[in-house]
């Protein structure tokens, strides 16, 4: 079994780059285009403190998420992020590194907002521990923070601590339809503008908007009403029953299929409410039937999942999004398509802050995502 301990020996004398593995959920970010010693974390794996009275939980990094999962639901409580790949195999430190929040993160926020204190090994083989069970407000770097979405090229986490929430009373999602992705957007926008306990907020390429509520059972259908009346429309909805969650398992068991398969490559754009019409206008355009497949807009519009056929031209897709300045990563996929895909440009301030936490270049660089 590995150790911090022994993952700091084998940095300081690894001739080449190391890459920290996790559950392999990502294939892209575990295949790395880049020559790399593969460090498998799965073996480094338990919970290490946890305490419901102050929401806080603590695993090594190679514990799989369904344990965390299974501990918390024992005394109702949840991981708010929503992550997913968890029935896949995901860990608690693969999923810090990937920086993947599923749906329903809309109300209580995404990853890095739950990460409070994260143990690592830096390029120097240096044991260190960043961030603190405690919340203060000081001056400093949040370290937690800094790891959330780095792929493993700032530094090798050994163990994580999350904030963790109750279990929400009830849910209910309120489905409507509308002529196109822009009166989606629209319609969310007003929604949105509204002190409404949302979920998740999902459009679909048809014109489906998908709104899940969240809170005490009491106060659901006083909120839907609110919802409606927003709307404009009475929509349809899902009342706290087994279908509801039935639906939002299926939304997220989609994107972790397309993931699963080598067929497809799952890629992840950032975008905005506002830019959703443009980009799947854009997306419409260069690609054959079932080569594109747009599998949600999601996360409020911030974030959009595509699935590429993998004989799919990856240099097309990279060349439409950068031309509308969108950045995206391949989650899975071959080591030749691992590059960033369209705008690059906070690559070059990701180097520098490697270049400060690795000087000897022991971790694959950003440039080989």
């Amino acid at each position: 079994m590995i150790s911090p301990q022994s993952i700091a020996e084998t940095v300081k004398s690894a001739a080449g780059r190391v890459l920290p593995l996790g559950g392999g959920t990502k294939s892209a970010l575990a295949a790395c285009g880049e020559d790399v010693e593969r460090l498998d974390m799965r073996s480094w794996s338990g919970i290490v403190a946890y305490d419901p009275s102050e929401y806080l939980i603590s695993a090594k990094a190679g514990t799989p998420l369904s344990e965390l999962q299974a501990a918390l639901a024992a005394e109702g409580q949840f991981l708010p992020f929503d992550p997913l790949f968890v029935a896949q195999g995901s860990t608690v430190g693969g999923s810090v590194a990937s920086g993947v929040s599923g749906p329903n993160r809309l109300l209580y926020g995404g990853l890095r907002d739950f990460v409070m204190e994260v143990a690592l090994v830096d390029g120097l083989g240096t044991c260190v521990r960043g961030g603190g069970k405690v919340v203060k407000n000081a001056a400093g770097f949040d370290l937690p923070k800094l790891f959330v979405g780095s792929y493993g090229r700032l530094g090798i986490l050994t163990e994580v601590t999350l904030k963790v929430f109750p279990q929400p009373q009830g849910s209910a999602t309120l489905l409507s339809h509308w002529p196109d992705v822009r009166g989606c957007v629209q319609a969310s926008q007003r929604l949105l503008a509204q002190p409404l306990p949302i979920m998740a907020l999902e459009i679909d390429r048809g014109g489906q908007l998908l709104v899940r509520f969240a809170g005490p059972s009491a106060s659901l259908p006083n909120v839907l009403r609110r919802a409606r009346s927003v709307l404009g429309q009475a929509g349809e909805t899902l009342d706290e029953t087994q279908a509801e969650r039935q639906l939002w398992e299926q939304r997220a068991a989609r994107i972790e299929q397309h993931a699963l398969t080598a067929e497809r490559r799952l890629v992840r754009v950032a975008t905005s409410l506002e830019q959703l019409p443009d980009l799947e206008r854009q997306l419409a355009a260069p690609f054959p039937p079932d080569t594109l497949d747009i599998l949600s807009f999601s996360g409020a519009g911030s974030l959009a999942w595509l699935s590429l056929a993998a004989d799919g031209d990856c240099q097309a897709l990279d060349q439409l999004l950068r031309s509308g300045n969108f950045s995206a990563v391949a989650l899975t996929g071959k080591a030749s398509d691992l590059l960033p895909l369209g705008d690059k440009s906070w690559i070059s301030a990701a180097a520098r802050i490697q270049s400060a936490l690795d000087p000897q270049q022991k971790f694959a660089s950003f440039g080989g995502v």
